[in-house]
């Protein structure tokens, strides 16, 4: 954190000592400061969470907060997070983003963000945002960053922050989404070759089609070769008859197909339909 003012180390220090609580006459004489000043003072300190105050018949008693504090939270948050100064300087940072980056605490704590930063995403204009938060805009977009020739995708949110010294500050937290991106993209390429079987079907039924249609043109005439053969008689009705129930085989199984055709026309226009309803 920003080294705080040596008043709000004396105010700390002095509720530290005093875990039954003190009053404001009683902080004011202790620090050696005027009541006035006490107060702006412990404002700033409940605004942070670091004081508690407590309403006791006609005064207020004040109390260190039994929350835990910020820099423990940021260490259970999943996400990565970055406190920063107002001139871009990291203030405090979450060992998340530490291990995944693969610093160490000592190399990033004091450091401006760009010699950090822009080393894995020179391409975002990240000081624009970090100023268009502090205006008091809150920034929430997605960016890619490169990491040893891998990208990972994230989802960064930039807040105004004031610190305990009443100071004002940027919160830059990043949500990994690299998992979520790569299940989109998994699933794209896996309906782009859903398409591609769907198109490939499409052409084998147009060939079942085909082949099918010469049904009625074969076995009307088929069966009248048989006729005449057994009208002229002869040596070869015989062969005629085996080689026509060779061909009226291969019919039966074209029918077979025409029917399965069908099915799985049917199967396919599903499949079109889905694929319409979700694009």
């Amino acid at each position: 954190m920003i080294t705080s003012p040596k008043e709000y180390s004396q105010i700390f220090d002095t509720l530290k000592l005093n875990p039954r609580g003190m009053s404001l006459k009683q902080i004011s004489t202790a620090v050696g400061m005027n009541r006035i000043s006490v107060a702006r003072y412990l404002d700033v300190l409940r605004t942070t969470g670091q004081v508690e105050m407590v309403p006791y018949g006609q005064t207020k008693l004040f109390y260190l907060s039994k929350s835990a504090p910020v820099s423990a939270l940021l260490d259970f948050s999943s996400d990565y997070v970055i406190l920063l100064s107002p001139d871009y300087r990291i203030v405090q940072i979450n060992k998340r983003f530490v291990e995944f980056f693969e610093y160490t605490m000592d190399e990033l704590i004091g450091k401006p963000l760009g010699s950090v930063f822009y080393s894995i995403a020179e391409d975002i204009p990240i000081e624009k945002m970090i100023e268009q938060a502090l205006s008091g805009q809150t920034i929430d977009r997605e960016i890619r960053i490169l990491k040893e020739e891998e990208e990972y995708y994230f989802k960064i949110k930039i807040v105004p922050t004031v610190f305990y010294d009443g100071s004002p500050g940027t919160t830059m937290i990043f949500n990994d989404i690299t998992e979520y991106k790569r299940s989109i993209a998994a699933l794209t390429e896996s309906q782009e070759k859903y398409l591609s079987l769907i198109e490939k079907i499409s052409e084998l039924l147009e060939s079942i089609e085909t082949a099918a249609s010469l049904n009625d043109n074969i076995r009307n005439p088929l069966q009248a070769i048989v006729g005449l053969a057994e009208i002229g008689g002869g040596e070869d009705v015989s062969k005629i008859q085996n080689l026509v129930e060779e061909i009226d085989e291969i019919v039966q199984e074209l029918d077979i197909g025409w029917v399965e055709s069908t099915n799985l026309r049917q199967i396919i226009t599903k499949a079109h339909q889905y694929l319409d309803a979700q694009e």
